[in-house]
This record gives structure tokens, C-alpha cells and sequence, in this order.
């Protein structure tokens, strides 16, 4: 079971603080299995991706480990597994709401699970919808279905369910998705691959089937496609924890470094609000035209007496520093180049500049510039990630 990562109104801050996140955690620890059979079994269960039958375990025994991080955000992975098979939104928003109330502590206890954290993204405000809603009730009958026979690990039955939503709707995304992930959950990863090349096929810019599809070939030890199908989920929802932490999980495979070439004027965070302290400027390695950047931000055109859209004045300030950084540099005016500034200059040069401000550092409402920008400039941002995100590969 997974859902749809839309654009939220706040984005995450910046890959450079996303990248300490980059982690799939193993299954729940096994610290108390000797202990408590109990427990021993729900873990069984959640390794199965049987998240169904583990649910009545951790409801029984929850209360008893209220200080253990990874047990209460699978306790609330499997709430939220739980609503989608409920038929009602009342019933689906209390379940999600106490789905919340789960994920919410294992946060505050400081689970690094991926999926619990990104869950709780998008469905803090829960009002019972999801992605197998439809318009025509037998499409989400039958993805419902499915979904209570996938939670049991019954596969085939749940296959069959999923084939008759897709048969009901061509262009249903849940239904060949889920089908491919019968097989996936079988360890059938070749015979997955066609069902999530569908999926894809249906809409490139959901994450899911990118990173289910490069899921199936790192299985398959096919490095080169599952890197590329897991940039692919990136660039589709660059926002997001999960295609990071799944690109995370193909670095640590192939014994790839992951960084990024950060561009950070003095006094400044990685992926923070920009603030120009004159004070901690030089000139000697450039940072003085860091000044070209508030300068132009308050001397921004107007159309109208309407500014331009905040995403356009960002990046002419931008531009504006590494035109005033170039000239220097060409001329031999600096003792020590600053290397975020060269980092600056090499992007403008290639024309990645807007790739990178988009991807490391987005604010709130770069959500539909994100969207315009990736309609006439996909291989931009591939190639920003590829050479500027993978920074070595065997």
C-alpha cells in the first residue's frame, strides 16, 4: 500500500538537510522478541507486509512499549493500511486520525522510518479521502478489495481484484501499480516491471511507479536502470522523502557518494531563507557581490505595478551575483574564490542554475513553478541530479 505525493505548501528544507534523512530503516528491531511472543509475531507479520493481520497484535500490545520509536510508526502504517479497505469516509477519517496520533509519536519518540514520517506528511490533515477513490464505485470497490486481500499477503486474490478495477478503467494508476506489486511482494520482479511501466505510462509525474520499478531492478541488481528510474521519482516529486530515500538505498548498494554542490552565502544554512550580512562579506573571494543578490531583489521590475512571480526575481538575483562573480574571476581580481560562487558560475554556464534552486532550494510556493519549470525542462533536472546529487559512482 502507498499513496500519491502531491506538492504540499510546505516544502521539505532543501536536499542538503534531506539527505541526513536518507535511510530506510530495517524492520522493527527485534530487541524484546525473546520476551514477548507477542511482539516477535507482529514483527513477523510487518516483514511479510502483512500489515492487516499485524494490525489486532499492535493494537493489544501498543500501549506496552510507549517509548519504542519504530513500533508506534508501524503501529500507525498499519492504520493507515487499515482505512484504505474501509468503505466509508467517516470511517476512513477515524481511522487516519488515529493513524495520525501514532505517526505523530513515533516522531516525537525519533523514528527515522521513511515511510511513517512521509505518511504522516500527507495525511495530517486527514479527512478520509485517499487514492482509491473514483468515480464510478465498482473501481473503488474492487481497489479496496484488493487492498484487504494484499494486506493478508493473499496475493493472487488480491491480483484479481486489482485486474477487475483496471479492466473497469484503462487508466485506473492505483490498479496496474498494485498489480505489479503482487508480483513485487511475491519477489516476482521481473514479472512486476511491464505492470509499473503501465502505471508510468498512465502519469510520469507520480513518484510511485518510478520508485517501485527501480525497487524491482536493484533486486534484480540492474544498478544503472534502478538509478535512473529512481531519478525519475525524484524529478516527479522532488519534495518528497521517499524518492530521496530510495536513490539513499541504490547509493549505499553501489558504494556511491550522495552530497550536493552547495552555493551558501556567509552567515547562512544549507537550504534556509537567503539573508545578505554585509558584514561577513569579502572581496578577496568574491563573497562581496553576494550583494548584487539583495540589490536586485529590491530593485525587482514590475509589470503593471504587479512584481513578478517570486521564483523569476530569485533567479535574476541569482544570475545577478554570478555575472558580478564571473567578471572578477575572469579579470584575477581574488586570492581565494569562494567555491559555492565557482559552484554558482559552473551552474548558470550549463544551464542548471534554475534546476538547482528548484530542487536544494525551494520555498513554499514553488510547488506550480516546480510543475511549469518540469514541463519544458525534465532533462535539465535529470541532469542536475546525475552530476550535481551523484557525485561519484564506481
Amino acid at each position: 500500500m502507498q499513496f500519491k505525493n502531491t506538492f504540499r505548501k510546505t516544502a521539505l528544507a532543501g536536499l542538503a538537510a534531506l539527505l541526513l534523512l536518507l535511510s530506510i530503516p530495517s524492520a522493527v528491531p527485534a530487541q524484546d522478541d525473546d520476551e514477548d511472543p507477542d511482539r516477535a509475531e507482529a514483527i513477523r507479520l510487518i516483514e511479510e507486509n502483512k500489515y492487516l493481520e499485524a494490525l489486532p497484535i499492535l493494537e493489544r500490545i501498543i500501549l506496552s512499549y510507549p517509548n519504542d520509536a519504530e513500533l508506534w510508526a508501524q503501529f500507525g502504517i498499519a492504520l493507515i493500511t487499515n482505512s484504505t479497505v474501509l468503505l466509508t469516509p467517516e470511517e476512513r477519517k477515524a481511522e487516519q486520525e488515529k493513524a495520525i496520533k501514532a505517526l505523530k509519536r513515533a516522531k516525537q519518540l525519533g523514528t527515522e522510518n521513511d515511510r511513517a514520517l512521509d505518511l504522516l506528511e500527507q495525511f495530517e490533515n486527514a479527512d478520509g479521502s485517499d487514492n482509491f477513490m473514483s468515480d464510478n464505485p465498482e473501481v473503488e470497490k474492487a481497489l479496496r478489495e484488493g487492498e484487504a486481500f494484499f494486506g493478508r499477503g493473499e496475493y493472487d486474490a488480491a491480483f484479481k481484484a486489482y485486474e477487475r478495477a483496471h479492466k473497469l478503467d484503462p487508466k485506473s494508476y492505483e490498479a496496474v501499480l498494485f498489480m505489479g506489486d503482487c508480483f513485487y511482494a511475491q519477489k516476482k520482479y521481473k514479472e512486476a516491471e511491464p505492470w509499473f511501466a503501465k502505471a508510468v505510462a498512465i502519469d510520469p509525474d507520480r513518484e510511485m511507479a518510478h520508485r517501485f520499478w527501480g525497487d524491482a531492478l536493484l533486486y534484480q541488481e540492474k544498478f544503472s536502470e534502478a538509478r535512473d528510474k529512481f531519478v525519475d521519482a525524484i524529478i516527479a516529486e522532488p519534495y518528497g522523502r521517499m524518492g530521496w530515500s530510495s536513490l539513499s538505498r541504490w547509493a549505499e548498494s553501489t558504494e556511491t557518494d550522495l552530497g550536493v554542490y552547495q552555493i551558501v552565502p556567509p552567515g547562512n544554512e544549507d537550504g534556509g531563507p537567503i539573508e545578505i550580512d554585509p558584514g561577513l562579506l569579502k572581496a578577496d573571494d568574491g563573497t562581496t557581490h553576494w550583494k548584487e543578490y539583495a540589490k536586485a531583489l529590491n530593485s525587482r521590475p514590475t509589470v503593471s505595478s504587479v512584481p513578478l512571480p517570486r521564483f523569476a526575481d530569485d533567479i535574476a538575483a541569482w544570475k545577478s551575483v554570478a555575472a558580478a562573480f564571473r567578471k572578477d574571476l575572469k579579470a584575477g581580481r581574488m586570492k581565494y574564490p569562494d567555491p559555492g560562487l565557482v559552484n554558482l558560475i559552473r551552474l548558470d554556464d550549463l544551464g542548471l542554475l534554475e534546476a538547482y534552486v528548484l530542487i536544494v532550494r525551494p520555498q513554499d510556493h514553488y510547488g506550480e513553478d516546480y510543475v511549469a519549470y518540469r514541463e519544458k525542462n525534465r532533462e535539465k533536472i535529470r541532469t542536475f541530479i546525475l552530476r550535481f546529487v551523484i557525485i561519484s559512482e564506481d
